[in-house]
């Protein structure tokens, strides 16, 4: 078997496409080409052959992984799914996760505090909303909850914040108890737990009162 021809890919020229023996073998980067210093005229075993297609698929999932993370930090899960949305073999997938693990690129505690402090710097949310997230992202549990216990979430003033923000957008409400419903509604939404949400409507009512 002899490598007959090594061409540029039309629509992708960051990867070439391999013949041998005249026919399409196989399609690589042109990174993982120089790494394995593949010339036309080369004589190749079956064998060989074999490993490049893994080495190819590896590399591609790896060039895959690194634009995601190109774009945004993200969990090992949300890696793991769209890897495996793409259709890349599972193996492959956890072979380049780990990878990035043991580089540092991927890690959930830093990915979920990133995301606590991105969510608090744009709205007031609960320790409730931030959990679920963090869930949603596949964070583990105890995960979510060190980075949580170890976050600014003052409870009590990020509902204050949010409860008045929401209570201006009320103030056309001529019912007193339907205003205090949709603030509730509201703040639950919005993760607090009920005693705070309580505590902050109470307080905002009375001083409305006074």
């Amino acid at each position: 078997m002899i490598i007959s021809s090594l061409e540029i890919q039309k629509k992708r020229a960051s990867r070439v496409s391999i013949f041998i023996d005249g026919e399409f073998a196989l399609g690589m980067s042109l990174d993982l080409l120089a790494s394995l210093n593949l010339k036309k005229g080369m004589s190749v075993s079956e064998a060989e052959v074999q490993l490049w297609r893994s080495a190819a698929i590896h590399d591609e999932a790896k060039s895959a992984a690194y634009a995601y993370l190109a774009r945004r930090a993200h969990s090992r899960k949300e890696l793991y799914d769209k890897l495996k949305k793409k259709q890349f073999p599972l193996e492959t997938i956890e072979a380049v996760l780990s990878q990035l693990a043991e580089k540092k690129l991927i890690n959930d505690a830093a990915f979920a505090a990133l995301l606590v402090r991105d969510r608090l710097k744009k709205k007031p949310v609960g320790k409730n909303r931030l959990q679920n997230e963090l869930r949603r992202k596949g964070v583990k549990r105890e995960t979510a909850e060190r980075v949580l216990a170890t976050a600014d979430l003052n409870a009590s003033d990020l509902c204050m914040k949010a409860a008045e923000r929401k209570l201006k957008s009320l103030a056309r409400e001529p019912d007193r108890m339907k205003k205090k419903k949709k603030l509730s509604d509201f703040l639950m939404r919005r993760g607090f737990e009920w005693d705070i949400i309580r505590q902050t409507v109470d307080a905002l009512f009375r001083i409305d009162e006074e």
